[in-house]
């Protein structure tokens, strides 16, 4: 379990015109939910949106993403789950492979977000 009140992050900022996204995960009550990378996927986006709606921002709004996969092999699985929630122009995006934090986690993603002008 996970209380996030007790990090020292926001999960989101706003500068100026960007809106910057803390990495999340699938998360439900500090646990994490989902049993593939793309339920996962699916829930982290989910965890986003809700970071970005007070900003009157949504998912069309996101530039940037950096990903982090647990494994290489989910990408596939990943790719398309990503895919189906994001637009083109798609965001610009990095992928990276690494552990994560909690057990059971199989991605994070944070996003940077620009206001409309």
């Amino acid at each position: 379990m996970i209380d996030t009140s007790i990090l020292p992050l926001s999960p989101a900022r706003k500068s100026g015109s960007l809106l910057f996204v803390s990495g999340q995960l699938a998360l439900k009550d500090g646990a994490v939910v989902g049993d593939d990378v793309a339920a996962q996927t699916n829930l982290a986006i989910d965890a986003i949106e809700k970071q970005l709606v007070p900003f009157g921002l949504g998912l069309g709004d996101v530039i940037k993403t950096t990903v982090w996969l647990v494994s290489k092999a989910d990408f596939p699985a990943f790719n398309a789950a990503y895919g189906a929630r994001f637009s083109a122009p798609f965001p610009a995006r990095a992928t990276v492979v690494s552990e994560l934090l909690p057990d059971r986690a199989l991605v994070e993603i944070e996003a940077i977000a620009q206001a409309r002008e």
